[in-house]
């Protein structure tokens, strides 16, 4: 009888530790699931807000060029361009309305940008606001503004744009994330040809990511990042990350042009990131 009591308490012990040990094993998959997720989200914005920073040089650089035609060559037909000077302020719009025009890189955009400036061709340094008004990238709503200061040239001898960022994204699942910080983007490669297609980009800086849940994200640019205008994706460059629960950095790739970047956590595990 004692056997028999002993037999069937080991049983029961044995049995809880392998019910609480699925339990644990599953909890852990499930964070890990959301972990990836929030970071696929993060890359997601990341990726997004250089079509912005496309779009607001391209318009920019045509405006401001010495000799240029009446049409925007880099902006698709359906977005309507309005430009009011007063002395020596400018501003233009950028209206792609509600149904949305598809870019050359693919993206569908949506709503308004209005950029401001004082119109200066001598100055070496220009200061540019934009603010973003009922504005989608595909799914994504963007709204907020930017200052962008704009040099001739940095210590490369290369135009060089940097931008403080204080936005709010929402995603179409209705998840709301804010976003403050700087970028800097240095034109390294087709710089005023006339060609939009054949530009390069390198991108550091560092920002935070604030979800509506409460997780803070902190982003800092470990590599720089490559935007090559012939690309609708980061090719290369790497970001550390640094989250509520967990840690690690994103690797974008090694200059071919996919949608996928590997994210290696701080514990050295490493999963595929689709941007």
């Amino acid at each position: 009888m004692k056997s028999n009591l002993i037999r069937f308490s080991v049983i029961v012990f044995f049995s809880m530790l392998l019910v609480n040990c699925d339990k644990d094993e599953s909890e852990n998959q499930t964070l890990q699931s959301f972990n990836v997720e929030e970071t696929e989200l993060n890359a997601k914005v990341d990726n997004t807000t250089e079509v912005i920073s496309d779009i607001f040089l391209q318009t920019y650089e045509h405006e401001e060029s010495i000799v240029k035609s009446p049409i925007h060559p880099f902006l698709p037909e359906c977005a309507m361009v309005t430009i009011e000077i007063t002395g020596t302020s400018k501003e233009v719009i950028v209206d792609f309305g509600t149904e949305g025009c598809e870019v050359r890189s693919g993206y569908i955009l949506k709503g308004k940008v209005n950029m401001s400036y004082t119109r200066n061709v001598d100055a070496m340094t220009l200061v540019i606001n934009y603010t973003l008004e009922d504005f989608f990238v595909n799914d994504i709503q963007f709204s907020g503004s930017r200052t962008v200061t704009r040099q001739k040239a940095n210590d490369n001898g290369n135009p060089q744009y940097i931008m403080n960022m204080d936005l709010v994204v929402t995603f179409a699942d209705g998840t709301e994330a804010s976003r403050t910080g700087t970028k800097t983007r240095e034109w390294i490669e087709g710089s005023f040809n006339g060609n939009w297609g054949d530009n390069v980009f390198l991108i550091t800086g560092e920002w935070a990511t604030n979800f509506k849940n409460g997780n803070m994200h902190s982003t800092t640019i470990k590599t720089p990042l490559r935007r090559e205008a012939g690309c609708r994706f980061l090719v290369s460059g790497v970001v550390d990350m640094v989250r509520t629960n967990y840690s690690g950095s994103l690797n974008y790739g090694d200059g071919l042009c996919d949608n996928l970047a590997m994210f290696t956590s701080s514990d050295g595990e490493e999963y595929e990131i689709e941007l």
